[in-house]
């Protein structure tokens, strides 16, 4: 639980963040958010900040990825990264001619962004990276992989892993023990958050994601980006948010005092950092 003038500091900086947005001379409420999840998680992670949103009058997309939330797909029959994004191009694709709209990814959901915006420039208005693998060219070099590839051999043999192609091949999913997960992913969460990710993580297509990458293709710059860090994520760590934020920066860079999965553990501060990057179109 956080301390009174935590909670006070708290409310404070959501304050200011969404006076600041109210200045902006333009009808904000028109604005369509479509959240992307991360590996195992679902459409399900973004409730509260969905719920904030929704009373604020915004439109909003929770999407589930292929084998995620609740697809019925197998992670272990998803192979390539085209087949495990291929729901969020075909809610982009179905989008009208001129609606535009604010995407949002999660951890290796990053990389789904950064897919889409590949796919899709000129439906996306920003691109906000949120804890998240932010790579452009997705898994190309060893630098890339040294970036947004998680380390937690920390913290032991925490991985289930799945051998869809047989044992004697590389694992086609992955997903962090039950015992290991709100130590890992969400220590500063909620009891009742982690309890109920608990409930509904799912195995994610690891081969998938881990061959994701992307032709280098002027679109990509067309569309602003904003990085929210996490300063405690255990996840993808502070250094390597750091690393990947320098080789490819963002026109914003906001901070939060979280762990991995801020939409449960700081989502008030979440829900006002997103609205006010997408007040001012990722521009400082």
């Amino acid at each position: 639980m956080l301390e009174k003038g935590e909670q006070e500091t708290m409310v404070e900086e959501l304050n200011n963040n969404l006076k600041e947005v109210s200045q902006v001379n333009f009808n904000l409420k028109t604005d369509h958010f479509v959240l992307v999840h991360g590996i195992s998680g679902g459409a399900w992670c973004w409730y509260k900040i969905r719920c904030l949103m929704e009373n604020s009058g915004y439109k909003v997309s929770c999407v589930d990825l292929k084998s995620a939330g609740i697809d019925q797909s197998d992670a272990n029959s998803v192979l390539s990264f085209d087949d495990y994004n291929k729901p969020l191009l075909d809610l982009l694709s179905a989008l009208p001619e001129n609606e535009q709209v604010i995407l949002v990814g999660h951890s290796a959901g990053g990389l789904s962004v950064t897919h889409a915006t590949l796919m899709f420039p000129k439906k996306i208005r920003l691109a906000v990276y949120v804890a998240a693998t932010m790579l452009k060219l997705g898994y190309s070099t060893d630098q890339d992989i040294k970036d947004g590839v998680p380390d937690l051999s920390e913290f032991g043999d925490i991985y289930e892993l799945g051998f869809g192609l047989g044992s004697n091949k590389p694992p086609t999913s992955a997903m962090v023990k039950k015992e290991f997960q709100r130590k890992i992913i969400y220590q500063m969460s909620p009891q009742e958050d982690s309890t109920l990710a608990a409930m509904l993580l799912r195995p994610g297509p690891l081969l998938a994601i881990t061959t994701a990458r992307f032709e280098e293709k002027d679109e990509v710059e067309k569309v602003p980006r904003v990085y929210v860090k996490s300063l405690h994520d255990h996840v993808v760590k502070p250094e390597q948010q750091d690393s990947m934020i320098k080789r490819w920066p963002p026109s914003e860079v906001y901070v939060l005092d979280s762990d991995h999965s801020p939409f449960f553990s700081t989502p008030f501060l979440l829900f006002g950092f997103l609205v006010k990057a997408a007040a001012y179109g990722g521009l400082k």
